[in-house]
């Protein structure tokens, strides 16, 4: 799962970097592009935190 949600991370980013220096599209095509790479990266970056492991003492149910 965990390594799934990198490779958004990964592939959002890529998209993102693509859309804003090669792809030349402007006006709403540039604008869904970048949206949709954005709620990628964010939503996989979320998920990451979401499933990190909690170690330590400020670990959950720690005494």
């Amino acid at each position: 799962m965990r390594f799934l949600l990198w490779l958004l991370l990964a592939t959002g980013a890529f998209v993102n970097l693509f859309v804003n220096t090669l792809s030349g599209w402007t006006g709403a095509a540039h604008v869904a592009a970048s949206v949709c790479s954005g709620v990628l990266v964010l939503g996989s970056a979320v998920g990451l935190w979401l499933t990190r492991t909690r170690t330590g003492a400020g670990a959950r149910g720690a005494a």
